[in-house]
Formats: structure tokens, sequence, C-alpha cells
């Protein structure tokens, strides 16, 4: 009979690609790991998994069983959430993430209705980028997760269903004193020569934040690389540094008198999404949280 639990440490495999990684994720030695994944393909007496370099990758006999358990582990997601449903009361444990902007302005918001209104919920938050955050989704190691569209999730769409959940636009800060601090808005042109604060851990963001300027015709001078926003805007304040930074992680910026927020124009933005694996969003704790979420974005415009 198919063993469920070596399936599913396949299924993780085809999503966190390296078997150290499904180790992690699932609290188990490496060895363990891959002595399990051998005894499924003993089971199946079929070769699922070969080595590809110093890593491992499926055959395609071990991507065509994923693709099934995709569609098993999703039927079980929604005989766990019809189940759930008949209890009025939400209840359990809801492990979310987001990413650094929303981690500091609509989640906090979020998680004090959620505890306000359903006592008896159980909430863990991690803040994880949103490439981080798509991949712990996928592998079900949070039930949601807020990404943005500045990463490509298209690999993951076959696990993973997509919540919008609002538009963030990019806005210049600098100091108040810094000669565009009246300006009513800015052209990213108007930066070439500043000196940057910009967070290059930030692959996506960053990247995103490089071509901008390049379609403006320049290449930012960063100076300052922070993952830390209090960081960047300290630098910003007192070091003579600019920053194009996320209008939802301003707002405990935008009425400080030691700073100038200024709108970019042409508008820069993306769109912003919840995360969670196919089939989830039926239970009712999970459907608490997403319209938790929706709700503080509300308050928060």
């Amino acid at each position: 009979m198919l063993n469920l639990s070596r399936l599913h440490l396949l299924h993780e495999l085809s999503v966190l690609g390296t078997i150290s990684a499904v180790a992690d994720a699932v609290h188990l030695t490496r060895p363990a790991v891959s002595k399990q994944l051998a005894l499924l393909e003993e089971e199946l007496q079929t070769v699922l998994i070969e080595r590809s370099g110093r890593g491992v990758q499926l055959t395609p006999a071990g991507r065509r069983l994923v693709a099934r358990a995709t569609d098993l582990f999703g039927m079980v997601e929604e005989i766990e959430a019809e189940v759930a449903a008949a209890n009025v009361e939400v209840s359990g444990e809801v492990r979310m993430s987001a990413f650094g902007s929303l981690a500091s302005s609509i989640v906090p918001l979020a998680v004090k209705m959620l505890l306000d209104e359903h006592p008896q919920l159980s909430l863990v938050f991690t803040e994880l980028e949103p490439s981080e955050g798509l991949r712990a989704a996928a592998a079900k190691q949070t039930d949601l997760a807020i990404v943005d569209d500045l990463v490509s999730a298209e690999a993951l769409a076959n696990v993973l269903e997509f919540r919008p959940l609002c538009v963030d636009h990019f806005d210049v800060v600098v100091a108040a004193g810094h000669k565009l601090a009246g300006r009513r808005s800015v052209q990213l042109s108007d930066l070439a020569h500043e000196r940057w604060a910009l967070n290059q851990s930030a692959a996506a963001y960053h990247t995103f934040i490089l071509n901008a300027c390049y379609a403006g015709g320049f290449t930012p001078k960063v100076t300052t690389s922070s993952r830390n926003m209090a960081v960047t805007l300290e630098m910003v304040r007192t070091g003579g540094a600019v920053a194009l930074l996320p209008r939802l992680g301003l707002r405990h910026v935008e009425n400080d008198p030691g700073f100038a927020v200024i709108p970019v124009d042409p508008v820069l933005n993306r769109r912003v999404f919840v995360a969670l694996p196919k089939g989830t969003a039926k239970r009712p704790a999970v459907a608490a949280v997403l319209d938790a979420l929706t709700l503080a974005v509300g308050e928060s415009s």
C-alpha cells in the first residue's frame, strides 16, 4: 500500500529542491529522509529520484507521481476544511508569513482584529521575503504567505492559490532638509546623483528598483544596504541618503517631521497577494485570517 508520509516527502522535495531542505522542513535528519524516499521507490519498484551534480532531481516517473499526489493532498485539505467548518467556533492554529512592509503595517492590524474576535484562535507569524513565503506555503510550512508580484509564482501555480490583497505604491523618502523635500512629486531621474539606501539582500525588490532606475537613465549609487528599514530610514534622516520604499511600510514616517515622503511620477507599484495551499481557504480559521487581512487593508488605506 502506498505510504502517504513518504509520498509527502517526495512532494516536499519537488518544491524545496534538496533533501537537506526537506529534512529541515519536516524536522528529520537528511539520512532519514533519504531512507524514506528509498523505501518509497522500493514500494513502487520505480526510480523516482536521480542524482544531478551535487543535488537531486525527480525522474519523469517521480514528476508524474508528484502531479497525482498534488491532487490527492488537495482533496485531503478539502476534507479537513469541511470537517473544520462543522465547528462553529473559529479555533486552532494558523501560521502566516509576510515581508517587511506588510509585516509592520497590515499584519499587526489583522492580528489585533483576530485576537479580539476569535480568542480561541492561535496565530503564529514569521517574517519571510516573498520568494521564501511562496516556498513555505507550497511546502505547507505556513498556512498563508503574503507575497507580491515582483517574484514569479508560475512554477507553484499547481499547488497554491492566490487571493489579491492590495496594491502598494513606492515613494521617495528624503530628510526634511533635503533639497527635494518640498516637491509634490519627483521623477526617478531627479535622484540620479544622490546617494541611495537600498536593501540589496531582498533580491526581487532590489532588481525591481534597479530596473526602474535603468529606465530613468541612470544606475543608483548605493552607499547603504540594510535589511532593517529602521536603519535605512536613519541613514536617510542623518546620513544624507535617499530611499525608494513601499508606502505601506511608511505609515509611521508620514507624520515624522524629520522626513519628507514624496510620490514618484510616473507611479511605481506592486500587487500584493495572499498565497495559500489549494483547498485550505475553506478552513474556518484560515478564512477568518483572510477576512481580517482584507479589513486591515481597508482600515490602513
